[in-house]
């Protein structure tokens, strides 16, 4: 295709689905929702019934809209834009990450809620951000506003905040985000409580601020000039000088506090599977299982996800299978809202490392034992591990496995920026847009190398899966892919010995 044709085939792309996202919402009689209007979220829901506006956003319609206009706006920007600075936007793009994490870790979002859609001058701002710095004894060196006033502009520069004046700063839709709903005042008396009962998102800042933008900058070093003499597993052991993989390290009793922060942040795992849910029968039939079923929850960390399932189908019983360190934290955390299932049985705490051979049998309070899990739920764990690695985990599953066990990977399924006959593409054979839609799914790619870093992993292609599988006893028996992002639900079945 001519250049200038293929200019003119994304400017259609990007009418087309302007067109289509207004009249959704025309003939909704609701206007598109304002970037400038921050949104307030606990969980994964909004606070109060989701106006009509931000309902219709995880509508199919809108998801494929919005996918494709970013998509064909980060193709049209990177065709026209100087090359010089498109290279330059992506080396200097290493600044946005310790501005955000500056912007969570000195509460602004809180702050700015409090102040309303006015704002605050940055020398206010400053002096409130020292106040709660306060709170942990941080006051040697005041807060220069002029030095604040120059991060936050480039985070609005990035349409991250909002620059209402000069030297004035307001929250939008994205600094929103960020907002554990906490008074100022309440961060002040107990900062450690910082992100409890939120959405998880803030508490997520700190590892990819840390440790994985430290492992990243390692990264060129550790794959091509590793020091003479080591030969350390990952960028982030050879970042952190450490054998321990990175979840080992979070255990160290110095950590306790990352790891109740990493802990708090998984419950944002959903948020980045789209308007799609684990709980929805098109997903997986969970409805047509018999009662009493159990279903193990692997690696499950403080078991937000079984509680999710159970809370939808009370016919069905869980396991939530992980380290004795992760599972210590869980009745505390999830005891205060979810006292009915753990109390009742339903969702039950096992230590179990996924590297080793399953129970026999599992026993359930009530039902006595049950020989053979109906399912292994495996849900944001494959993309942690080396293939290897991998395979050991299914083949355990798979050794533990009845004749209709089934795995539920739920994961990222990475498409090809290339057509290819074996992989479907997001888009059609005559779109200009590339096959995985580019720009629109680009934090799903990011998402791989910090895989990549600081765990050693990484996130996989469909034909990667399903190589996985083979080696392992299983086939993928389905792929329901997530709406409005590149999450997938993947369901393996075992392979007749």
């Amino acid at each position: 295709m001519a250049t200038l044709a293929q200019l003119r085939a994304l400017q259609a792309t990007i009418g087309s689905a302007i067109d289509d996202i207004e009249r959704v919402y025309t003939t909704h009689n609701v206007d598109f929702p304002s970037l400038d209007v921050p949104v307030t979220l606990r969980g994964s829901e909004v606070d109060s019934a989701p106006s009509a506006a931000e309902a219709l956003l995880k509508s199919g319609e809108i998801v494929k809209a919005s996918s494709h206009l970013v998509a064909a706006c980060g193709q049209l920007s990177a065709a026209v834009q100087n090359p010089f600075f498109t290279l330059m936007d992506g080396v200097s793009a290493c600044a946005i990450t310790p501005a955000i994490q500056f912007l969570e870790a000195s509460h602004t979002p809180e702050i700015l809620r409090a102040a309303g859609p006015e704002g605050l001058h940055v020398d206010v701002l400053a002096r409130k951000i020292d106040q709660l710095r306060a709170a942990n004894g941080l006051v040697s060196k005041p807060l220069e506003p002029w030095r604040l006033a120059h991060i936050l502009r480039l985070l609005a520069a990035h349409h991250l905040i909002r620059e209402v004046r000069p030297d004035v700063f307001a929250s939008n839709r994205i600094t929103s985000l960020l907002d554990t709903g906490k008074t100022p005042e309440q961060i002040l008396e107990n900062p450690q409580n910082k992100y409890d009962d939120s959405n998880g998102i803030a508490a997520l800042i700190p590892m990819f601020a840390i440790e994985t933008f430290r492992s990243l900058g390692s990264l060129t070093e550790w794959l091509l000039s590793p020091q003479e003499g080591t030969d350390y597993a990952t960028p982030f052991n050879y970042a952190y000088q450490t054998d321990e993989n990175f979840y080992a390290w979070l255990e160290r009793p110095e950590n306790a506090l990352r790891l109740k922060q990493l802990g708090r942040g998984m419950a944002a795992g959903s948020a980045a599977e789209g308007s799609t849910s684990v709980t929805e029968r098109h997903v997986f039939p969970w409805d047509k299982l018999p009662a009493d079923s159990v279903i193990v929850d692997v690696g499950g960390g403080f078991g937000s996800v079984s509680v999710q399932l159970a809370e939808a189908y009370p016919h069905l019983r869980f396991i939530v299978q992980d380290r004795e360190q992760t599972l210590a934290l869980a009745p505390k955390i999830l005891g205060a809202t979810h006292k009915d299932l753990l109390h009742s049985g339903r969702v039950l705490f096992h230590a179990q490392d996924f590297f080793t051979p399953q129970p026999a049998s599992y026993e359930v309070p009530g039902v006595g034992n049950v020989d053979h899990a109906a399912v292994f739920l495996v849900v944001r764990i494959m993309h942690n591990w080396l293939d290897e690695d991998c395979k050991k985990i299914l083949s355990q599953l798979r050794a533990a496995a009845g004749p209709s066990t089934k795995v539920l990977i739920v994961d990222q399924i990475l498409p090809l920026a290339c057509r290819d006959g074996n992989e479907s593409a997001l888009v059609p054979a005559d779109s200009p847009l590339l096959p995985n839609l580019g720009t629109a799914y680009a934090s799903s790619y990011h998402f791989d190398l910090a895989m990549m870093t600081t765990l050693g992993g990484k996130e996989r292609t469909l034909r990667e899966f399903a190589d996985l599988a083979a080696a392992s006893g299983w086939q993928i028996s389905n792929v329901t892919r997530a709406t409005g992002s590149l999450w997938a639900y993947t369901t393996l079945s075992p392979v007749s010995a």
